[in-house]
């Protein structure tokens, strides 16, 4: 993911086991998890605070779930590896 521009963290992916993840904006997160309904920006620690403070506990679960649903779904180990062979795949009908 290095040479594609970005390397988010594994601790994202950890995170999305009970406790909502808030996390600083990069490049290309938005193809990992959806903006405000499975993890929340803050471009400043305001943000953060306002988060804390102004978001219902029911919706701070909610976040998390779909979070955790997401990582489970498409974030796995088995995941990548079926990916990578799907990839392998292709190349060689292409090549042959």
């Amino acid at each position: 993911m290095i040479r594609a521009g970005y390397s988010p963290s594994v601790r994202l992916f950890e995170a999305a086991c009970g406790t909502p993840i808030i996390s600083d904006r990069f490049f290309r997160l938005d193809t990992i998890f959806e903006f405000g309904t499975e993890i929340l920006i803050a471009d400043r620690s305001d943000d953060i605070l306002r988060y804390l403070q102004e978001i219902p506990e029911n919706e701070i679960i909610a976040i998390d779930d779909r979070a955790r649903t997401r990582v489970l779904s498409q974030h796995t180990a088995a995941y990548r590896a079926a990916q990578l062979e799907g990839y392998i795949l292709q190349m060689v009908t292409f090549l042959t």
